[in-house]
């Protein structure tokens, strides 16, 4: 996961010296994007019944998956 400390942002200001955009390596932003994917899946996925590793395999078995 990206911190604060790993990325490298590079800040654009207008005439009057106010940061208006940053810029970032395309590596960096794609990571973050990565990041945000993954912590909205697993918010979704927050209230979904839980089971076992042994039920989740017993379901696939019964599933021929």
């Amino acid at each position: 996961m990206i911190t604060m400390e790993t990325l490298h942002p590079q800040y654009l200001k207008t005439p009057n010296g106010i940061p208006s955009f940053v810029v970032l390596p395309i590596e960096e932003y794609e990571q973050l994007i990565e990041d945000y994917n993954d912590l909205t899946i697993i918010k979704e996925r927050r209230e979904e019944t839980k089971m076992s590793l042994s039920e989740l395999k017993q379901n696939l078995l019964k599933n021929n998956v």
